[in-house]
């Protein structure tokens, strides 16, 4: 019979282990719209035949995600420290649960808490993403700028309970 506490803590192990890819791939993308901004200037001195010509909050927007994603490993450090830098005892004030199990349910929690400062991060890159679309104009499946700002609240909430 498998050991349920060992597969627990693997798949705590595994929920770490993919915080490090979020945070590069977070990177990349904002290297990705460092260029696109680039691109949006120069062909703003252009004359385009067709399309959409681009704007400054289209820039603007571009840069934004850049700022978020190449910032997200340290933003996310800075609030889990403190609250986002409102004060130490801030943290614990605003704690959701304090888990005082020892023993058979650690390995529970530790697994339940790696994955909800994963999908912490994940919304936090999703609302620059979202925040992006609202600045191009481009609102097919609703307010973007809202959403993003629910993205955020969300992921803020994830990683407070995630970093108790």
């Amino acid at each position: 019979m498998p050991d349920f506490a060992a597969f627990l803590n693997e798949f705590a192990a595994l929920g770490k282990a993919f915080v490090p890819l979020v945070y590069w791939g977070a990177l990349l993308v904002g290297v990705f719209f460092t260029g696109s901004a680039l691109l949006k200037i120069a062909k703003m001195g252009h004359d385009s035949p067709g399309g959409k010509p681009p704007t400054w909050a289209g820039v603007g927007g571009n840069l934004l995600v850049t700022v978020g994603c190449t910032m997200l490993s340290a933003w996310v450090d800075s609030f889990t420290k403190d609250f986002g830098g409102l004060g130490e005892g801030v943290a614990s004030q605003m704690a959701y649960m304090r888990d005082a199990s020892s023993g058979s349910l650690k390995p529970l929690w530790n697994a339940i808490y790696a994955w909800l400062f994963l999908l912490g991060i994940c919304a936090i890159f999703r609302a620059f993403l979202l925040f992006n679309r609202a600045a191009q104009g481009d609102a097919q499946e609703g307010d973007g700028f809202w959403r993003g700002f629910w993205h955020i609240v969300g992921g803020a909430i994830l990683l407070n309970i995630a970093s108790h």
